[in-house]
């Protein structure tokens, strides 16, 4: 069995009244949210520099907005910083602030404001006293020396509760971080841990193939036949949180069709948005498909999803049974990516890895929250349910290259995760038939990697009939062979959670035919691969997934239903093999 899974936050538009909210495309619908958004600050990293703009009409006197504070602070202190719009219509405001590469920590000072991913936004519109408004905050700087720069967008609201008539400002500060050591992380700031432990969370799940976070406490887990599960204080709970088997065509056996992937709006707790990547033969005698599916969450009960609430965005045909691929993640720019596998059977025989005419084979990337913006390119789906970004790679209009694709040249990428510190995103890649691989694109890609298939498998020629030479494609970060047991590679995330310091920065995987856990640290110039040779407890084996909780803490889910922790430093544990690694082998 192969089984193989940026969000920005988005519009978090410091929008002001009624009005203070953002675009969530659906069927040509705007909705306009009251409580803050993120991803509009002109960080040039987040949703390409854009600001409250992009939802809000101009026109209206604009606001200057300053943030003012310490711009010299000590490694690791905690500052109080004050940003301020004075001018435009000033009846009400909201704001948005984010600061580079994430660096640190933003905390509300108070009620009138809240952190959502990392950044600042308003949480209800606040009135003008006389021409200005003042929002404050603190901000926990980094512990190593370092020079950062706050971005912020300030909306000076006339209260009429509508996307016109408000004025936008924005401003950035730059504060030096001194008194402590080194540099900004990497990829691997910490050696890799002498030993690891996995600490046993639930069992009894059947075929659990995805697990993801909706921003709480809560851990939801995949089951392939159609079943998303709810795990709340340690505790599988006995009621679904949606039952899908009445749409998904899942197969028995190892067929690699079924419920694949899940992710939540990156404003799931104001909109209820979530989203499913499936495959589906149903309605009876129609073909087998993947269907991308927006869902929402019951109005009476946070643990049930509200079934008749499916809005299809994407189908695309699958030829074949296998190398679906099926991950969702939403991406540092709030768009949401999705990998598809080549279409399947042995070889690539259509050519689909390399074919920019169809969506198969593929990283794509879609915009689920836009009004602007082309509509769906290479769909199958009626209805204009999602819209292009227009600085997707190989958007070109309608017919040609599809505009969905971000990344192409993949065999069957059996889940792909993005560094919720550095946003570098990584993808593992199962194989052919002799080497399993890992990809990685920095967070300052711009898209449009081709990594290779079918004319390369890892870095081995496999059928190059019409091929370019391999200078011409994305060499793997990391690429193994089978001679160990391995026979299809399942990715993970890196590490960036607190409970473990002495996992920091490694990128955890594993294999389905070989269970052993491995890391990859020093990415992506001096990579070491770090393995801990033992099963998991239990006789557990076929590790199919790796998971994220809110705080960065990480699991891995195995196909006979057992989910794990995964912990450093246990007692009585093996000792790792580190292997260093020529870049690109």
């Amino acid at each position: 069995m192969q089984l193989p899974t940026r969000w920005s936050i988005f519009c978090i538009v410091l929008m002001a009244a009624a009005a203070l909210g953002w675009w969530a495309y659906s069927a040509d619908t705007a909705h306009a949210s009251l409580n803050g958004r993120i991803g509009f600050s002109g960080n040039p990293a987040t949703n390409s520099g854009q600001n409250c703009t992009t939802c809000h009409a101009t026109g209206a006197a604009v606001p200057t907005v300053t943030i003012s504070g310490p711009a010299s602070v000590a490694a690791g202190s905690t500052n109080l910083y004050t940003l301020l719009i004075s001018g435009g219509p000033a009846q009400t405001g909201g704001l948005n602030v984010s600061v580079s590469n994430q660096r640190g920590v933003l905390t509300p000072a108070g009620a009138d404001t809240q952190t959502l991913l990392g950044e600042l936004t308003h949480s209800a519109p606040k009135a003008f006293s006389g021409n200005q408004l003042a929002f404050q905050f603190t901000w926990t700087a980094p512990t190593y020396n370092d020079t950062v720069t706050f971005y912020g967008a300030g909306n000076s609201s006339d209260n009429q509760q509508s996307l016109t008539g408000d004025g936008i400002g924005v401003t950035t500060f730059n504060v030096q971080v001194t008194g402590g050591s080194g540099g900004p992380p990497t990829v691997s700031p910490t050696p890799p841990p002498a030993t690891l432990k996995l600490s046993p969370v639930v069992s009894g799940l059947t075929q659990p193939v995805d697990i993801q976070n909706a921003g709480d406490e809560r851990l939801f887990v995949l089951e392939k036949a159609g079943h998303i599960r709810i795990i709340q204080n340690g505790v599988l709970l006995g009621t679904d949180f949606a039952n899908l088997t009445d749409r998904v065509t899942a197969g028995g056996g190892n067929a690699e069709t079924g419920l694949l992937g899940l992710a939540f709006h990156p404003d799931y707790q104001n909109n209820g948005y979530f989203y499913v990547n499936y495959t589906t033969s149903k309605p009876a005698g129609t073909s087998l498909r993947t269907r991308i599916s927006r869902f929402s969450v019951s109005s009476a009960n946070p643990n049930l999803a509200d079934l008749n609430s499916e809005l299809v965005l994407m189908e695309y045909s699958q030829p074949f049974v296998n190398h679906n691929g099926g991950q969702l993640q939403f991406g540092p720019d709030g768009y949401l990516y999705i990998s598809s596998g080549d279409g399947g059977d042995a070889g690539d025989p259509q050519g689909n890895g390399q074919k920019m005419n169809v969506p198969l084979g593929k990283i794509l990337r879609i915009d689920v929250d836009g009004a602007s913006g082309s509509g769906p390119d290479c769909s199958t789906s009626t209805g204009a349910n999602y819209r292009i970004p227009p600085d997707n790679p190989f958007a070109d209009g309608a017919g040609g290259a599809c505009d969905e694709i971000w990344a192409t040249g993949l065999r069957n990428p059996w889940r792909f995760s993005f560094d919720r510190l550095t946003h570098d995103m990584w993808i593992a890649d199962v194989g052919q038939n002799r080497f399993e691989e890992i990809d990685f694109a920095p967070a300052s890609s711009n898209g449009g990697e081709n990594y290779g298939w079918r004319c390369y498998e890892g870095n081995t020629a496999y059928n190059t009939t019409g091929c370019q030479s391999a200078d011409s494609y994305t060499a793997p970060l990391y690429s193994y062979d089978r001679s160990l047991g391995d026979c299809s590679v399942t990715g993970g995330y890196v590490y960036r959670g607190s409970a473990f310091p002495a996992l920091n920065g490694h990128y955890f995987y594993s294999d389905f035919c070989n269970s052993n856990i491995r890391s990859i640290s020093g990415a992506p110039d001096n990579v070491v691969v770090t393995s801990w040779a033992y099963a998991a407890p239990g006789n557990n084996s076929s590790p199919a997934s790796f998971g994220q909780d809110q705080n960065g803490e990480l699991y891995v889910a195995y196909l006979t239903g057992a989910i794990y922790r995964i912990e450093s430093p246990p007692a009585n544990t093996p000792t790792p093999t580190n292997t260093p690694v020529p870049t690109n082998t």
